[in-house]
């Protein structure tokens, strides 16, 4: 075996090789840095040239497969205008000796990018996302410093002034954020404020947990107003009992994620943030139908349903019709929708005869600590006993702070399947089969994405271990020509197959898999193409 002749081959490959890659990568990873710096990223110097160096290993995937084919190039060349090859040649060595150390280079590129794409680089891209949104406390701090309100979760906070107490003695939080003058606001689905609560002063303790964040909130001297029961309140100190969840970077892109942890939400979708927010809805959603479950059934039984005001008044509610049709209260030509508020004796105070009436079940907000159901009248005409003879006429009346019926409630350590055999039980309630179809086209998104990612990387991987022998055997054809035009010839091809395959991954993530897989791999079949009529002309002449 000659031992020194792929010593000396090794040895001008892998320094080249590395030389280049090196190069490649650092002129990339400087191109990456643009971005974050031109938007509202908190970068200091220091996490700038940190997100630079990290920048470096994801860059690697692109870097190492053209500086492989670069450097094979390049030194067979070199090495076929020195006559060497053709020493070897005649020397009795075929050229599968010769290209012997090239293809056991290929094949070790091969597995270090395997390592690369499907271990290495997506948790460094974790490491660039959480630098880029920054600490949870550097985002605090560069908002109050800037004046602006920074956003976790469904939640909007601006304050004047901050202090951070690390590891605090009281509570076995990770860190605690001391706030003055602190606004909070409570953003819906569709964008709006629905609660919003103003303190003299506010604690945010953080717990970090797997791929999470929690913060638990706690206000002092505040005043919350709710929109949904249109109330202002005061208090002399608010913690609302649900914590914000905010996700970690690592756990919210499919980019991120290790070949096993993209392989584990794949399994279990219900892991993945977007689809547990879904999994969350549905919750709501069967709540929301078991409470109108209950209302119907007493309507149906007694003709109307009492509820308490979760205040210290005393009051009542007394809501009277015929039935409950998908949150919508129903009467008949006999007797109308009657919704009238009793005081603490169980006398009447005001009469409300709605056109139409909303029941519905909404979280209690920053001034709630416990759900409450809310009374959404339309076309309303009111009577305040005992003068029913004057009645008055509203566009709308909003009722809200009112004790739901007490229910059965879900088990709390109620899994996700278990969940959604409960949701697929109550599919005929169009609430419940909108979010179960929901549920079912991000779970088959995800596994698009989740498969489309893991046959990239390993399309990736392989362009990585043929690049190298295409150069080396286009060298050694067209030894006349100058080695940069061998390597555009190696170049354009190799580009091509990087288009194809993030073709590929597009197709598949659309569902198409077995399309998506032809054009992924079709660039690497091209080159082996070229690969095969290069080695046959070489072994011919």
């Amino acid at each position: 075996m000659p031992l020194r002749l792929y010593k000396h081959s090794l040895g001008e490959l892998v320094r080249v090789i590395c030389f280049t890659a090196a190069v490649l990568a650092v002129v990339t990873a400087f191109g990456a840095i643009i971005k974050p710096l031109a938007g509202d990223a908190p970068l200091s110097a220091a996490q700038a040239v940190k997100y630079v160096g990290l920048s470096m290993v994801p860059m690697m995937q692109y870097a190492l497969p053209f500086a492989a084919g670069f450097g094979a190039t390049i030194v067979l060349h070199r090495m076929a205008t020195d006559n060497e090859v053709m020493a070897m040649a005649v020397s009795g060595l075929r050229y599968r000796t010769i290209l012997a150390p090239v293809m056991a280079l290929g094949v070790l590129l091969v597995l270090i990018m395997v390592l690369l794409v499907q271990v290495a680089i997506p948790r460094v891209y974790a490491i660039m996302g959480r630098i880029i949104a920054g600490d949870l406390t550097a985002l605090m701090a560069h908002a109050v410093d800037h004046g602006q309100p920074v956003r976790f979760g469904d939640m909007e906070i601006w304050a004047e002034s901050m202090r951070v107490v690390p590891s605090p003695s009281d509570s076995d939080a990770d860190e605690r954020i001391e706030l003055r003058r602190m606004v909070a606001a409570k953003i819906g689905p569709g964008g709006g404020i629905e609660s919003d609560v103003s303190a003299a002063a506010a604690v945010l303790d953080l717990y970090e947990r797997e791929g999470i964040v929690l913060i638990r909130l706690a206000m002092d001297d505040a005043v919350s107003w709710d929109a949904t029961a249109g109330s202002l309140r005061g208090f002399p100190r608010l913690e609302p009992t649900h914590a914000v969840p905010v996700p970690l970077p690592e756990r919210t892109e499919p980019m991120a994620m290790t070949q096993a942890e993209l392989l584990a939400v794949d399994a279990d979708p219900s892991r993945y943030p977007s689809i547990s927010a879904q999994y969350q809805t549905l919750k709501d959603e069967l709540r929301q139908a078991a409470q109108r479950r209950a209302i119907g059934i007493e309507l149906g039984r007694v003709g109307h349903v009492d509820f308490q005001v979760a205040d210290q008044t005393g009051h009542q509610w007394r809501v009277a019709a015929t039935a409950l049709e998908h949150g919508v209260l129903r009467g008949s030509p006999s007797k109308s929708v009657t919704i009238t508020e009793l005081n603490r004796s169980g006398a009447p105070i005001r009469v409300f005869l709605p056109q139409n009436a909303r029941v519905s079940v909404e979280d209690g907000g920053f001034g709630g600590v416990d759900r409450r159901l809310v009374l959404d009248m339309h076309d309303v005409t009111v009577k305040d006993p005992p003068r029913t003879d004057r009645p008055n006429h509203r566009a709308a009346v909003l009722v809200g702070n009112i004790r739901p019926l007490e229910v059965d409630a879900a088990p709390v350590d109620e899994t996700s399947s278990e969940l959604l055999a409960r949701g697929q039980a109550a599919e005929s309630v169009p609430q419940i089969r909108r979010v179960l179809d929901r549920i079912e086209h991000e779970t088959q998104n995800l596994h698009g994405q989740v498969v489309s990612r893991l046959w990239r990387r390993w399309a990736v991987a392989a362009t990585a271990g043929l690049l190298p022998l295409l150069g080396a055997i286009l060298a050694l054809n067209m030894r006349s020509a100058q080695p940069l035009s061998i390597y555009l010839v190696a170049f354009v091809p190799a580009l091509l197959n990087l288009v194809l395959i993030t073709g590929g991954s597009g197709f598949m993530r659309q569902g198409d898999v077995l399309g998506g897989l032809a054009v992924m791999w079709s660039g690497n079949i091209v080159l082996l193409i070229i690969i095969a009529i290069g080695w046959r002309r070489l072994a011919r002449h």
